[in-house]
């Protein structure tokens, strides 16, 4: 499979178990509110698992340099701690979709700073790519339903920052994957993420627990299919797309999410929603036609 075609691959495979975030959620919450405590459990869970595993089976995996540790600090930290909690303080103060919206900003955030960054260049496959994504995903959003919207400053801010937070992870994580495989880089970012998360919630709080045994299932479920699976996937993609390509092609996940939300709890999905997943299909088509195209004239 050519590297570019791997790429597209990748990251569409990750977009995709990243979308089941909001169902698993969703179905946790009935049994555990504080959303801090369980992106905790989800960040513990993920990296134990992904630790333990590469341990156990590719001991080589986990060496890293001790210059790289400070990178992969703030890698945690930036990317998995703050990015996880200003989310979920921007549903506090506006609600889940305007919060969906703000933090699905963070395309527009690794356009411009991968081109700040990284040198990547910002050409007329990206604009019209990025402007059909993002105009797909409010539409499956429903900006268009005023009822689902909360315009409260403090809120929108905790949003953008997140939009930019989670921008920080593709960043971080294409600079990471010149260097390290996918489940390495992975690893060391939930793993500091997930310690910096403990100092946001008093660790013995963790062990007051009095869950159905389903909701530990789901809690699994989630540290294992969107976070270790559906971030590893996404990180490898990386490794053969531009940063920037790769954070449109993301937006997918907002697709997945909705109909998700359909198919299991029967919420209404209208033509309009509809419509924004195709404009959102239609600017992967648009990246991956041009990239053809290049290719061509290179030939």
């Amino acid at each position: 499979m050519p590297k570019n075609l791997k790429g597209y691959f990748f990251v569409l495979l990750g977009a995709t178990l990243l979308g089941s975030i909001g169902v698993l959620g969703r179905a946790i919450y009935q049994y555990e509110p504080d959303p801090i405590k369980v992106v905790t459990y989800r960040g513990i869970i993920a990296a134990v698992l992904l630790i333990t595993t590469l341990a156990i089976f590719r001991p080589e995996k986990l060496r890293l340099k001790l210059k790289d540790l400070p990178f992969f600090a703030v890698y945690g930290f930036l990317s998995v701690t703050m990015t996880f909690i200003l989310f979920f303080y921007s549903i506090k103060y506006t609600s889940v979709a305007m919060a969906t919206i703000l933090i699905y900003t963070y395309p527009v955030w690794i356009v411009v700073l991968s081109f700040i960054i990284l040198k990547e260049k910002i050409n007329r496959q990206k604009i019209p790519a990025l402007l059909l994504a993002f105009s797909g995903c409010l539409l499956v959003t429903q900006i268009y339903n005023p009822s689902l919207l909360n315009f409260n400053q403090r809120g929108i801010v905790y949003g953008l920052l997140c939009g930019l937070g989670a921008a920080s992870y593709t960043l971080f994580g294409k600079k990471a994957t010149s260097k390290y495989d996918s489940w390495t880089v992975v690893s060391y970012a939930f793993g500091f993420g997930t310690l910096f998360l403990l100092f946001f919630r008093n660790p013995l709080t963790l062990f007051d627990f009095t869950y159905p045994k389903i909701t530990w299932l789901w809690i699994f479920t989630l540290a294992l299919v969107p976070t270790i699976l559906g971030y590893s996937f996404y990180t490898r993609g990386l490794l053969y797309l531009e940063a920037s390509k790769a954070g449109i092609i993301a937006i997918w996940e907002v697709v997945v999410a909705s109909f998700l939300a359909y198919a299991i709890f029967d919420e209404k999905l209208t033509l309009i929603q509809i419509s924004g997943a195709i404009l959102i299909l239609w600017s992967i088509i648009i990246l991956k036609k041009k990239d053809r195209e290049v290719k061509n004239v290179q030939v």
